[in-house]
């Protein structure tokens, strides 16, 4: 088994490449656009999926993903530079939060032409921050069940909080532990259905596959229509039949958050800022979305990283993004999962309690909000998750998969990510 390793995933300066956005030049048009940067020798086809396993801690996930690099080096390839090649394609949405950290295993394979990176998360709370932080864009995932205990609290909350952020596809694996009980394996199939039936996906693309990880991973002989490795196998197709294509960020549409102005003449606003997605060149027509009234112009020259576009002063500052003419909107009214930071990632206790009042750190700038917590709620601890709604001063643009910093008394105390807007 590849040792776990810890993981911190600090400022966009010093994650490990975590953020790899890049402002580079049209090859035909020296300083004319920009651009998210992709490796040349790669296709969108062959950008590497992100996945996740989701699970209870014990139920056997780490079992599964180390039983499946057995049986893919046999029918795909397995990659040793995962890390690099997940975070080199997949840009984030914001900096992440520094001190904030996971403790996880990866392994980066390929197989019936997919390219796939797998994210094994050593505890709940380690899923659950990797979730709600959005550091890596997770577009799959492998729920893992223990027959023996069934769907646990904590395995439901995993499920629901995928759900929430939009985790496209799950393949579901019932570990049975060498179980000859087919009314037990049964019964939880059928509460494993249900849950996912209740959160939205189709029985048909969502399959529910059984078999015994332990005992695929003590198998010696490599037969891969055995009893024991069957199953891992079918895993396997599973995901290749279910799982979506990997995002190319460059094909999106255009969001640049406004990081500083520079410059501010009579009929003309010269910026910086960061590329999230999409791409932008001299003469495109944009809207820039955010604290206000929708401002239509277009984009007027692009040197060293700073945009230059038709607007009156003080019409642009910083908190506002630049996108594709009818993209995207601001909003003051949204619902998100959030995780408080404990006392060693923030340096403080500080829960949110009902209509509570604290600021929303997003796009650069701090926004003052009010917070409700759900119904029977009272407080969220450090150190816990929960969901929220929160409304705004002022309307920042956001969508479903926004992720955001939490910040009360001009501290940071949790991260979130926006699941619906208003």
């Amino acid at each position: 088994m590849s040792p776990r390793f810890y993981l911190t995933l600090l400022h966009i300066h010093y994650t490990f490449a975590i953020i790899n956005i890049h402002l580079i030049p049209n090859p035909s048009s020296f300083n004319n656009s920009i651009g998210v940067k992709m490796n040349k020798k790669k296709t969108s086809s062959h950008l590497s999926l992100p996945i996740c396993m989701l699970g209870a801690d014990g139920h056997g996930k780490t079992t599964l993903t180390t039983v499946m690099e057995r049986v893919i080096e046999k029918i795909g390839t397995i990659h040793s530079d995962s890390s690099n090649e997940l975070f080199n394609q997949l840009p984030n949405h914001h900096p992440i939060c520094e001190g904030v950290g996971f403790t996880y295993r990866s392994i980066d394979y390929e197989t019936s032409g997919k390219h796939y990176t797998q994210i094994d998360c050593e505890t709940h709370q380690d899923i659950v921050k990797l979730l709600v932080s959005g550091a890596l864009d997770i577009q799959g995932a492998i729920w893992v069940v223990d027959a023996d205990y069934g769907v646990t609290q904590e395995s439901e909350e995993l499920i629901r909080i995928a759900n929430s952020v939009k985790v496209s596809n799950i393949v579901s694996f019932l570990n049975i532990h060498n179980t000859d009980d087919n009314e037990l394996v049964n019964i939880c199939k059928q509460e494993m259905t249900e849950i996912l039936t209740e959160c939205g996906w189709n029985e048909n693309n969502t399959p529910i596959l059984v078999g015994d990880a332990h005992n695929a991973i003590n198998y010696k002989t490599i037969n891969l229509g055995s009893d024991q490795w069957k199953p891992i196998v079918d895993t396997i197709s599973a995901l290749n039949s279910i799982m979506p294509n990997p995002i190319n960020k460059s094909e999106l549409h255009l969001m640049f958050p406004i990081h500083k102005i520079v410059e501010e003449n009579k009929e003309t606003v010269t910026f910086s800022g960061e590329l999230i997605q999409g791409h932008l060149s001299v003469g495109q027509s944009i809207d820039i979305v955010g604290k206000g009234d929708r401002i239509k112009t277009k984009c007027l020259n692009i040197k060293d990283h700073e945009i230059t576009v038709e607007s009156e002063p003080d019409w642009l500052s910083v908190g506002q993004v630049v996108c594709s003419p009818k993209t995207i909107k601001a909003h003051t009214e949204f619902t998100a999962i959030v995780y408080l930071l404990n006392q060693d990632e923030s340096g403080t206790h500080i829960p949110i309690v009902e209509n509570d009042k604290l600021e929303i750190h997003l796009w650069g700038i701090d926004i003052h909000a009010r917070v409700q917590l759900p119904p029977g709620l009272s407080i969220i601890s450090p150190g816990s998750n929960s969901d929220i709604s929160v409304s705004l001063d002022l309307p920042l643009v956001m969508e479903v998969g926004t992720t955001f910093e939490i910040k009360k008394m001009d501290i940071r105390i949790g991260l979130g990510i926006v699941t619906e807007t208003v």
